[in-house]
């Protein structure tokens, strides 16, 4: 029997679907030619936690860093122990098993960690499917390769799981531990992608906050024949961006020109064309989607997974925009399918730069299947991204576009060059499908007006303009931008040579797994959503300055995209799992040693005015259940949560609708005089006690006979 296990039950029914003679069992579905198809649902097992590698089940500083001599996985929570269980029994009885999890390193882990732990030693075939149409579920069967020639993409996996848990388990439990040595509980969390991506988020939001404006200065001479030519700014009047901040000369220039003639001395025009952009990999879906449909990066993966499902887009977890040569000879039917065979100057016949099978990796560029959309039941959202794609794919076979670029240097009687410039379109080509893609936009020059010259050709200057700009500070992040920022993490990196080596690196994550860190970020309340923008929380800041002051390695994406790059030497059999693995280890051991012992004072944490007592050290925790609260390191009076701020104490309760408190648990002290409430002991900096009214706010120090009564008042002693 030949048991096919794919990633998850929709795969496998689309397995089943061209599989003669199917009838759905309980967990698995029956097929002709001896032959059953069952599935996982994701990740069917996951990593123990710390707590089942230590005595006494619970990990305490002595312990860190947890280092397995041997891994123990067990099944997720929910359906997984009994899939587990079907997939057992149906092994009992198979001569062959295939792996049909998804195209990438992850889909290859979790079909093989379930083979490992149930002891599988038979037979193992590897399905590699790139669509879930017929044609392709087809031609994958027929091309079916052993499954041990992707055993590196499974240890490239393993090493990543691996790596997390070390790095993740072991300096999240010692950071929480130091800081609860210091008063704070609750849990803080630290993660090999998660940290590096929030100090992207948190290094914005200090670009913004010390973004001092700048007025600069531009001068504009309007010529004969309509034509604007900038004034070409000598550097020693240009600040280090080559922007004139001077007004004054601004003026002068202006002044000089008015009314003079300028000639021509350099006059130059060149033809060009551009071809059609690439097709899409999922982080340039997930920016565009974001810039024009607003749709978070989750949103955007979980559409394009619904495409890839429903059998009318390729996979969508995909980094590399090119397609095999093979795919061509199927344009015509897909391009008919999807309603683009009547778009002016489609040709089905061309052959984009895109079609290049050498550059193709292990997965190819997001296009439509041929499959008709309009026949499946589709979200909002899909529909719209599958917009996307679509337009992608028609503009491939559509002419380039085609434009003369012109370019005119001017020079004054007072030696004063300018310069004028043009795109003009000569042919639209592609551009006439829809808006053109963020980043891909057309220069300033695109409508410039530049008729033909000579050189030696005099035009009068008829006036003379200033335009007034102001420097803008960068932009908070959205979902698309902070993808692009985690992919091309090399442009961040100030170091030369690992901005060289980074370059061409895969940065921070994999396609599949930057959408998610996302949400992590956000679930953590180390980041939130404004609109479409995202901004790292006081939480998330703290938590990348605390990390900056003891292990800034573990804040640096830098570090991350090289480990990045160091998995992708495994996936592809160039570097070996236990090196890579030996390296961990000894990273975990000096990160989890170093914030275990590095000071992480009360100055570093975010403290708020206590409601009850008045002092300032109300810090914020999380509860058990995951809740954020807060409580006074004086009093221990503790409050809800508001707006990240000390909200209502737990203690009290309104009464009668008249909004009276009715608890002062945590007071202790001698009665205030004014208020008859009862007053919080707290003690000073140095050590001195003293009482505080919760609700008058007054101050009092002990009696010098009797420390239990009232004496001195604060302010009479000032």
């Amino acid at each position: 029997m030949r048991l096919i296990i794919a990633e998850k039950p929709s795969v496998a029914q689309a397995i089943a679907g061209v599989l003669s003679g199917a009838r759905k069992s309980d967990g698995f579905i029956e097929c002709a030619g001896s032959t059953r198809v069952t599935w996982c649902f994701g990740h069917l097992l996951e990593q123990a936690p710390p707590e089942d590698y230590v005595d006494g089940g619970r990990v305490k500083a002595e312990h860190l860093p947890v280092i397995p001599s041997a891994w123990k996985l067990s099944p997720r929570d929910g359906g997984a122990g009994k899939q587990v269980k079907v997939i057992r029994d149906l092994l009992k009885d198979a001569t062959e098993v295939v792996n049909a999890g998804d195209a990438d390193r992850e889909g290859q882990l979790l079909v093989d960690e379930v083979l490992l732990f149930l002891n599988w030693k038979g037979k193992t075939s590897r399905l590699w499917l790139s669509s879930l149409d017929d044609a392709s579920v087809r031609k994958a069967l027929s091309d079916i390769k052993p499954n041990a020639t992707l055993r590196p993409l499974y240890d490239s996996a393993l090493a990543r799981q691996r790596a997390d848990w070390l790095l993740g388990m072991n300096c999240s439990i010692a950071l929480s531990r130091n800081l609860q040595a210091a008063g704070v509980q609750g849990s803080w969390s630290v993660g090999r992608v998660q940290t590096p991506t929030l100090a992207l988020l948190v290094d914005r939001k200090r670009e913004i906050e010390h973004f001092k404006p700048c007025d600069f200065y531009q001068v504009i001479g309007h010529l004969d024949g309509g034509i604007k030519a900038s004034w070409q700014t000598p550097d020693d009047l240009t600040d280090e961006d080559g922007r004139l901040l001077d007004r004054a000369k601004a003026d002068e220039i202006a002044r000089r020109i008015t009314g003079k003639a300028a000639r021509v001395t350099q006059f130059t025009r060149k033809a060009g064309e551009r071809a059609a952009p690439m097709p899409y990999t999922l982080g340039a879906l997930q920016k565009v989607a974001s810039s024009r449909l607003g749709l978070s990066a989750k949103d955007t993966l979980a559409a394009a997974q619904e495409l890839y499902e429903a059998k009318v887009a390729t996979y969508p977890r995909t980094d590399c925009p090119y397609l095999p040569m093979e795919m061509h000879g199927a344009a015509a039917g897909i391009l008919k399918a999807i309603g683009g065979a009547d778009v002016a100057g489609i040709d089905p016949e061309r052959k984009h730069a895109a079609l290049n099978t050498g550059k193709v990796e292990a997965h190819h560029g997001l296009i439509p299947t041929g499959q008709n959309p309009d026949a499946a039941s589709l979200s909002a959202h899909a529909k719209r991204v599958f917009d996307l794609i679509r337009e992608s794919y028609i503009r491939l076979f559509m002419p380039p576009e085609k434009f003369e670029s012109r370019e005119a240097i001017f020079v004054f009687p007072s030696g004063e060059h300018f310069r004028a410039a043009a795109r003009i379109v000569l042919e639209p080509g592609w551009t006439k499908l829809g808006a053109q893609d963020e980043g891909e936009g057309e220069s300033a020059e695109a409508n410039g007006k530049l008729p033909m010259l000579a050189e030696g050709q005099v035009l009068r200057c008829s006036a003379a303009q200033i335009l007034s700009k102001r420097t803008a500070p960068p932009k908070p992040y959205t979902d698309g931008t902070l993808i692009a920022a985690m992919t091309g993490v090399h442009k961040l990196v100030t170091d030369p040579k690992l901005k060289a080596r980074l370059k061409e690196s895969s940065g921070l994550g994999t396609e599949a797994t930057r959408a998610s860190m996302i949400e992590v970020l956000i679930t953590r309340e180390y980041a939130e959503r404004r609109k479409k923008e995202i901004h790292p929380t006081d939480r998330g800041v703290q938590l990348i300055d605390m990390l900056r002051k003891v292990a800034p390695d573990l804040a640096d994406p830098g570090t991350t995209a090289l480990q990045e790059d160091a998995l992708a030497d495994i996936a592809a059999g160039r570097a070996a799992l236990a090196a890579f693995m030996q390296a961990q280890v000894e990273a975990t051991r000096e990160f989890s040693r170093t914030l275990l012992e590095g000071k992480l004072n009360e100055a570093q944490l975010v403290l708020h005015a206590c409601p009850a007592c008045g002092g300032a050290r109300c810090v914020q925790r999380t509860s058990k259940a995951g809740s954020a609260y807060h409580r006074c390191l004086d009093c221990e009076v503790a409050f809800r949560d508001d707006g990240g701020k000390p909200g209502m104490r737990f203690e009290d309760r309104q009464a009668g609708g008249g909004g009276q408190r009715t608890s002062d648990a945590g007071a202790t002290g001698p009665k205030c005089p004014s208020c008859k409430k009862p007053t919080f002991k707290n003690e000073t900096k140095t050590g001195k006690a003293y009482y505080r009214c919760g609700g008058c706010k007054g101050a009092w120090w002990p009696d010098r006979k009797d420390e239990s009564n009232l004496g001195t008042k604060w302010e009479s002693k000032a």
